[in-house]
């Protein structure tokens, strides 16, 4: 078959357009645009059946949307693992909820209508209860999840064919306004080069399948699929952290000189996957510890794959969102087989870590004006000490078989920790009392996510045995900025020197107490940001899975005291952009692309 040729090197050229977009999974690569249009989902409402017969069809396209997903989950098992398996066993989930199937029963028997219409009210409520909820990579990827459900059984109620990127042209990049995970699961992976969306989150089940597949993708990017036609060369530039370029029919200079830069990247990603099994340790001997955020058992398995040994946020509120309350069986047995799974490597799990903003059926929580400042994380605990008790007795339970230690999320005073510490005590109590093995006394850490916690760090170290920043919140709260409001996004810095600021006040007091400090925020994941971590005293990072490799890479190239003289420098500059300014120069050597 006779290769793509790029565009710069034929005679009809088209003008050369460049489009901005945010890095889902990095790389770079070039080829020529696959437009990929979801199939048509409109109907006339008022061609309806019976009300039985209307019963009948959902039924039926619940059925068929179920073994088409199962269908899907067993490819790519097999293809790629169990652990990205788990993406579609989750959907499959949701149409075995009796719960959700009984609402759009109850909405057909409440206002008769097709199938369809109940179909999409019920998951416009649920995308409006998300609307209202912290804007959360998980809760991000649970309406995403729907979203496709909802999509699948639309379309079976409607009898239309399956439209997949299955068989592709070579050398294909993908450009669609937007892809689900079960689209990017069954794409042609002999001849799919990368993708581009208008919309999607940097941290969907979309974005976690490119990354294990290794195809660069941008998402976010406005007016693609109206600028690129079919055909028309592309090479996606998703190799800097933050954004995405995307060339549209580059022209000669843009082509070779990206070309050139495809080879080099791809030798470089084979050696950095090379090293994910060496020490991140500095070149002057510092070591520091690499641990993965994970948010089920399966994420961990996904994690292990790139060389992660020890966890350090294990998010613990997947198991609380379904219709019922998990209890202490169910928990235990999650918590003991990640322990297991990482067979004596610390694992740090977070208590639970919901509250007002987040829908949680089985709990009725009240609705509250101002959630982000409301009964969320160890407050909600401390309120409902029973669902607490039962977690930490699982958690002490599980501890048995392996380095757990215990976490406690949204901490703003020593009272609350000093409460949250009696209560493991009083849960190791009642274990003994009933004679079930445990461990009584894992280490009790806390989550730094606000300026409080950041004002008492020498307090809270001197009771706690570490402390995990995670800068999402921390940066949230410091500036002031609800991170899901898109109208002030700009003003959520995460390079702020405030929040720089904030990080090296919490590592000095946690240090001078004999304790560890680590971030497990996205800051501690960016390339750019790790050398000023480093240099600030932060003695572990817990990033995604898949970051782990060139992490190790890169702390092996830095020398912690050049990164005391970066960081010193970076916290007493004024602005964000002073900082990323002078970090952009200084660190040209040791972060090549930065």
């Amino acid at each position: 078959m006779k290769r793509w040729v790029p565009a710069y090197r034929t005679r009809k050229l088209k003008i050369m357009k460049i489009l901005p977009g945010l890095t889902a999974s990095p790389g770079i690569c070039s080829g020529r645009a696959y437009i990929f249009k979801a199939p048509d989902l409109s109907y006339d409402p008022s061609k309806m059946e019976s009300l039985e017969e209307e019963k009948q069809r959902l039924t039926g396209a619940f059925g068929s949307a179920f073994a088409e997903l199962d269908r899907i989950k067993d490819t790519l098992s097999g293809s790629l693992g169990e652990e990205y398996g788990h993406i579609f066993r989750a959907q499959m989930t949701i149409l075995e909820d009796d719960d959700f199937k009984q609402e759009i029963l109850d909405k057909l028997e409440e206002n008769p209508c097709r199938a369809e219409t109940a179909v999409e009210e019920i998951y416009k409520m649920y995308e409006g209860l998300f609307s209202e909820m912290e804007d959360t990579a998980y809760n991000a990827q649970r309406l995403a999840d729907l979203n496709d459900v909802c999509k699948r059984v639309l379309r079976n109620l409607l009898g239309k064919e399956e439209v997949t990127l299955s068989a592709l042209p070579p050398e294909s990049i993908v450009v669609a306004e937007e892809l689900f995970p079960s689209d990017t699961a069954m794409m042609d992976r002999k001849h799919i080069r990368g993708f581009v969306t208008e919309r999607g989150g940097l941290t969907s089940h979309v974005a976690i399948l490119a990354k294990s597949l290794s195809l660069p993708a941008a998402v976010g990017t406005p007016g693609v699929t109206g600028q690129a036609g079919k055909g028309d060369a592309v090479i996606l530039d998703v190799r800097d952290f933050e954004k995405a370029l995307v060339y549209i029919n580059p022209d000669a200079a843009a082509g070779k000189k990206l070309e050139s830069d495809e080879k080099n990247y791809r030798e470089r990603q084979e050696k950095l996957f090379k090293m994910k099994d060496l020490e991140s340790v500095t070149r002057d001997g510092i070591k520091i510890i690499l641990s993965a955020n994970i948010g089920s058992v399966e994420d961990l398995v996904a994690a292990q794959g790139f060389g992660a040994k020890s966890v350090g946020l294990f998010r613990t509120e997947f198991l609380f969102l379904k219709g019922e309350l998990p209890d202490e069986e169910e928990q235990y047995r999650v918590y003991a087989g990640a322990a297991k799974k990482l067979a004596g490597g610390m694992l740090v799990i977070r208590t639970l870590d919901i509250g007002g903003d987040k829908e949680v059926k089985a709990m009725n929580l009240p609705k509250e004006e101002n959630p982000f400042l409301g009964l969320r994380g160890i407050r909600l605990c401390l309120k409902y000490e029973d669902l607490f008790l039962t977690q930490l007795r699982a958690l002490l339970r599980a501890a048995v078989y392996g380095d757990i230690r215990i976490m406690f999320p949204m901490v703003s005073s020593v009272v609350e920790f000093r409460r949250a510490r009696e209560l493991a005590a009083r849960a190791a109590a009642e274990l003994k009392e009933r004679g079930v093995e445990h461990r009584a006394d894992p280490p009790l850490g806390v989550m730094v996510e606000t300026p409080a916690a950041v004002f008492l760090a020498d307090e809270l170290t001197r009771e706690a045995a570490f402390v995990s920043m995670g800068t999402n919140d921390l940066t949230q709260y410091i500036l002031s900025v609800d991170r899901g409001n898109e109208e002030i996004s700009s003003y959520y810095r995460t390079f702020s020197p405030a929040v720089l600021r904030a990080v090296g006040m919490t590592a000095e007091a946690a240090g001078k107490n004999g304790k560890w400090a680590g971030v497990c925020g996205e800051l501690g994941s960016n390339p750019m940001a790790i050398p000023v971590l480093i240099g600030l005293g932060v003695e572990e990072l817990s990033v995604t899975g898949s970051a782990i490799p060139q992490t190790i890479a890169l702390i092996r190239s830095l020398d912690s005291r050049r990164c005391r003289e970066i960081a010193e420098k970076a916290v007493s500059l004024a602005t964000e952009d002073e900082v990323k300014a002078y970090l952009k120069v200084s660190l040209a050597e040791e972060i090549p692309g930065t």
